[in-house]
C-alpha cells in the first residue's frame, strides 16, 4: 500500500508541471526504477534449480558365504576278537581251544568232557583205551546202528579226516530228540590201542554256522 500511494503522487506533480510549461518529461527516478526492477525481478518466475546429479549408491560388500566344511565320518572300529579260551583234560590226556563264553565240564569215567553255553549246540570229547588196535571200520559200523537206533538217524555225510596226525573218520548224522531235530558232528581218530571221539550235538536249524563252530574247535585239538 505504501508504494502504491508514493506513485499515486507523482503522477499528480507531473500534470501540474505540464500545464505550466512544455518541459520534457522527466524520466523515471532512480528509485521508482529501482521499485520496477524489483517488482519485475518478484514478478518473473525464479529460475527452477538445476538438479544436481543423483549420488550413486555406495556399493554394498557382497556377503561371502562361509563355507561349512563337511564332517568325515569316523571309521567304525572293528571289535577285537576276544581270544578262545584253552582247556588241558588230565583225564583223556588232550588240549582243545573252545568259546570264551563256553563253560567246560569235566568228564569222568562214563562221562566225557563237556563244553557248552547252558544250551544247544554242545561238544563231547573222550579217549578209550582198548588192548588191542582200534578197528576204525568197526567203530564206524557200530556207532552209525547207535546212532539210528537212539536217534532214528541218517547219515549226511560220512569221509576220512586227519587231525594232528591222528586218522579217522567224521560222521554227519541228522535225527531227532524229544521231537527236535538234532545235527549230530562224529569224529573218530584211532592210533594203535587208543581211539579219541569228539562230538557237537546241534539244532539242525543251526547246522551252517555249528559246523563252522565245531570245524574251528577240532582244529584245534592235540593229543598230550
Amino acid at each position: 500500500m505504501i508504494r502504491k500511494r508514493a506513485i499515486a503522487a507523482l503522477l499528480i506533480v507531473g500534470v501540474v508541471a505540464a500545464c505550466d510549461a512544455e518541459t520534457p518529461t522527466p524520466s523515471p527516478s532512480p528509485s521508482l526504477t529501482a521499485v520496477a526492477a524489483s517488482q519485475a525481478a518478484s514478478a518473473s518466475p525464479s529460475p527452477s534449480p538445476t538438479p544436481s546429479a543423483a549420488p550413486s549408491p555406495t556399493p554394498q560388500p557382497t556377503a561371502t558365504p562361509t563355507v561349512v566344511p563337511t564332517a568325515t565320518p569316523l571309521p567304525t572300529p572293528v571289535p577285537t576278537p576276544v581270544p578262545w579260551l584253552a582247556y588241558k583234560s588230565k583225564r583223556f590226556h588232550y588240549s582243545i581251544k573252545y568259546p570264551p563264553t563256553w563253560i567246560v565240564t569235566p568228564g569222568s569215567v562214563k562221562l566225557a568232557d563237556e563244553y557248552d553255553e547252558f544250551s544247544y549246540p554242545v561238544v563231547y570229547v573222550s579217549r578209550d583205551v582198548v588192548t588191542t588196535s582200534v578197528s576204525v571200520s568197526l567203530t564206524v559200523s557200530h556207532d552209525i546202528a547207535y546212532y539210528k537206533s537212539h536217534y532214528k538217524a541218517k547219515v549226511v555225510s560220512n569221509k576220512a579226516i586227519r587231525l594232528a596226525g591222528w586218522s579217522g573218520r567224521m560222521i554227519i548224522f541228522r535225527g531227532t530228540d524229544d521231537g527236535r531235530t538234532l545235527l549230530f558232528q562224529h569224529i573218530i581218530l584211532a592210533k594203535g590201542r587208543v581211539a579219541y571221539f569228539l562230538d557237537m550235538v546241534g539244532d539242525n536249524a543251526e547246522a551252517t554256522p555249528d559246523q563252522a563252530l565245531f570245524k574251528k574247535m577240532y582244529l584245534t585239538w592235540r593229543p598230550t
